[in-house]
């Protein structure tokens, strides 16, 4: 017969009830919790730093109670034959509950803002859009230039000192990769903040988005670094020459050696691998290649596993992958780099503003209109938008071309000249103006120059990214605008439109090869607008080499204006110039002195005043 409690129950009866019983009054609150965290969570109440911070302050008012009681109960301590000493529990009680203030004091920390977690979620997503393409841009860039590098291995097998023409290759290759790193480097430090994004549903798509533009930015810069590094330390010469001081390019003493110090150390290498490891704890705890997917950004997540094998191709990666944890510390360089003195006030403008200006420029609707009124069609303009893509890997102040050709209106007015009218009834037989020429020669082109974008007239034909285009001037003019205009007849300028008329809807020219017309840049349309043929007067416009082909950079352009300007070779004269001051925000009409100097300003120009 099984004993029996005093009160007639079963002892084991009486254990299984005590289970039961425990389960039951842990089971309620449990229930109360789940409803509270869907509510929570359905209200759009992030885990980090929310939700930590609740439990964190819960759990640690838990704990100290728990201590309180038991020492209310007397039971906080216990007898030994040394003395009384506190209990386990007790200690590990209120151990706990310390390091739970702790961690809500180290939230504090991740709580604090960022210009990357005070944008809005709308500009979030624009500032990514954009800064997701520059990045596909910069590090196309930066692997053009090393390609060319690497075509030209003899220069680099021995320590033989470069002639003239391979220095100028060299430089041109250099200069431009290290603008690239430079611009590169600022979206990685501007995505850096990423771990301060809730990884939970609330802002998981931000989390994951800021992790992979950083990273790949990362990667890049490594890959490219380590790339470069691996060639040119094989010539010491090479190294020597571009360690030395090229002022005119805007790269100072010891620009490679810094460089190589800042891209390609051992903190580098750390950083790789503690992202490679949160990059696979992404994937495996959050989904997070499907995350991607989801959200249209798969192929970012595609490039940083190209990177990873690449990277790991040098060797990096083989040694103490699993010692190093994923720390979000180790992502961060921690010191946000300068490079060379020109670059200082840029990184630091760029790091406390942003959203770098998205959509928006200095010269805003009045000076506009200002220049237009100044403006003539057939007239050169050069244009220059701070913290734009196409400033990167291009040498000079000025980084764009533009014709000027007026709306339809002005067009047709300022063409109303006997000779522009003799050539046109020349050239197709019939006595019409130049605008009805155009307009049957391409009926839908001079269809769509009619219309206009969001009520502003289109007045310029340019070379972007997107091809060769119509476009306004609130597109055309950005932070900085120069107008020179031709020393030439209204017949040679209505020759120079009607050609570029035929560029039209041609792509943009990434190669920069001026030896082909299927695609082309910005200075390659108005060179070949402007290009003098059999019955056409033009400009003689000096092209000149750079990474080994010919081009003709916008900031030339410019300098060959300086060069003939007050001699009789001047092809060009002055109209217009309107400057910026980006520290207070501001664009100014300025003179012909201050345009004069403009060449030799550095691309990241951040003048106060």
């Amino acid at each position: 017969m099984p004993h029996l409690e005093p009160d007639g129950v079963d002892p084991r009866h009486a254990k299984i009830g005590l289970v039961v019983h425990r389960v039951g009054v842990w089971t309620f609150p449990a229930c109360v919790g789940a409803a509270l965290g869907f509510y929570l969570a359905d209200r759009g109440t992030p885990w980090l730093p929310s939700m930590l911070s609740l439990l964190l302050i819960v759990g640690a008012f838990a704990l100290i109670a728990i201590a309180g009681g038991r020492a209310l109960q007397g039971k906080a301590f216990r007898r030994t034959p040394e003395g009384r000493v506190v209990r386990r529990r007790i200690l590990a009680a209120t151990a706990l509950a310390f390091a739970a203030g702790f961690g809500r004091l180290a939230l504090f920390w991740v709580q604090q803002p960022s210009p990357l977690t005070e944008l809005s979620r709308d500009d979030f997503d624009e500032t990514y859009l954009l800064d997701s393409k520059a990045y596909h841009e910069f590090d196309a860039g930066l692997e053009r230039y090393l390609v060319l590098l690497e075509a030209r291995p003899e220069l680099f097998e021995t320590d033989a000192v470069l002639s003239s023409d391979e220095e100028r290759l060299v430089l041109d290759a250099w200069e431009a990769i290290y603008a690239y790193s430079f611009a590169l480097d600022q979206i990685r430090i501007f995505y850096e903040d990423w771990y301060r994004f809730d990884p939970s549903r609330a802002q998981r798509s931000r989390h994951l988005r800021s992790f992979l533009l950083t990273f790949a930015s990362e990667l890049a810069l490594y890959e490219k670094a380590t790339r470069l590094v691996l060639l040119i330390e094989q010539n010491r010469n090479v190294v020597k020459y571009l360690d030395a001081p090229h002022r005119d390019r805007g790269l100072g003493e010891d620009s490679y050696s810094s460089f190589r110090q800042q891209l390609q150390g051992a903190r580098d290498a750390t950083r790789v691998i503690a992202g490679k490891q949160y990059l696979r704890w992404l994937e495996q705890a959050m989904n997070g290649r499907a995350e991607a997917r989801a959200i249209g950004y798969a192929w970012l997540w595609d490039r940083v596993e190209r990177h990873l094998v690449l990277i790991e191709g040098f060797g990096v990666l083989s040694a103490g992958t699993t010692s190093i944890g994923s720390d979000a510390e180790l992502l961060q360089r921690g010191v946000r780099r300068v490079w060379y003195p020109a670059q200082k006030g840029v990184a630091e403008w760029m790091g406390d503003t942003r959203v770098r200006r998205v959509n928006w420029y200095l010269i805003d609707e009045q000076l506009q209109d200002e220049a237009v009124a100044q403006l003539e069609p057939g007239d050169i303009l050069l244009s220059r938008k701070n913290w734009y893509v196409s400033n990167v890997g291009l040498p000079g102040f000025w980084p764009h071309a533009i014709l000027y050709i007026g709306t339809p209106e002005e067009f047709t007015a300022y063409f109303d000249d006997p000779e522009v009218e003799a050539w046109v009834r020349e050239q197709s037989g019939e006595a019409i103006d130049l605008p009805t020429y155009i307009g049957r020669r391409w009926p839908s082109r001079w269809l769509r120059y009619s219309f206009d974008d969001h009520g502003q007239p289109y007045r310029v034909i340019e070379a972007i990214s997107e091809g060769v285009v119509f476009n306004t001037m609130a597109h055309a003019s950005g932070d900085y605008l120069a107008a020179l205009r031709p020393r030439l007849s209204k017949k040679a300028k209505a020759q120079a439109i009607v050609d570029a008329f035929s560029y039209l809807d041609r792509p943009y020219d990434f190669d920069f090869d001026f030896a082909t017309d299927h695609a082309l840049v910005c200075t390659e349309l108005v060179w070949r607008a402007y290009r003098p043929a059999a019955g056409k007067d033009g400009l003689d416009l000096d092209l000149v080499e750079v990474a080994g082909r010919p081009t003709l950079p916008a900031n030339d352009l410019a300098r060959q204006f300086v060069t003939e300007r007050g001699t009789a070779a001047a092809q060009l004269d002055f109209v217009y110039f309107i400057d910026a001051i980006e520290k207070q925000r501001k664009a100014v009409v300025s003179d012909e002195a201050a345009f004069l100097a403009t060449p030799e300003r550095t691309k990241l120009d951040y003048r106060k005043h």
